[in-house]
């Protein structure tokens, strides 16, 4: 009922990745402080509340997010500080299946390229067939290849 990957207490050099993370209540995944940790080539889906959190601003890089698949049907897509704190992110597809507007913490998806530098090779597509119950996802490698997301086995 919370978050799905939770970093906190200054984790460091923390890799989450290749994890299919679904139906929480707070987000798939949440940093609340840390340094140069890398979450990539994850799957983040139907969050009830957020997709995606953040809370503390620090001096140093928090963390890269990279080569993930972010899919919602509720909640907002970013949650907490995101235009301040200091992070990288790029190759990523964004997608909620109910078509709902994108909120990049409060730009649109082009302002939030433009403002942030983040995302710049990220997109807003269908990534594949998700089933939230069963678990299983059937991707579209089209999509797949093009933010150089490698298949979970």
């Amino acid at each position: 009922m919370g978050w799905g990957l939770y970093l906190d207490e200054g984790s460091t050099h923390i890799t989450l990745e290749d994890n299919v993370v679904y139906n929480t209540k707070t987000g798939g995944f949440h940093q609340h402080y840390g340094k140069e940790n890398v979450i990539r080539n994850n799957i983040f889906a139907f969050g009830k509340l957020y997709q995606l959190q953040v809370t503390r601003v620090e001096n140093h890089r928090s963390f890269s997010f990279t080569n993930n698949i972010v899919i919602g049907d509720e909640g907002v897509l970013l949650h907490g500080p995101w235009l301040k704190v200091h992070i990288f992110m790029d190759k990523n597809c964004y997608w909620f299946v109910n078509h709902k507007h994108f909120d990049f913490a409060g730009l649109s998806f082009e302002a939030w390229k433009k403002q942030t530098g983040h995302d710049r090779n990220s997109m807003i597509a269908d990534p594949g067939k998700f089933d939230p119950r069963t678990g299983t996802f059937e991707l579209n490698r089209k999509i797949a290849r093009r933010i150089d997301f490698k298949e979970i086995k």
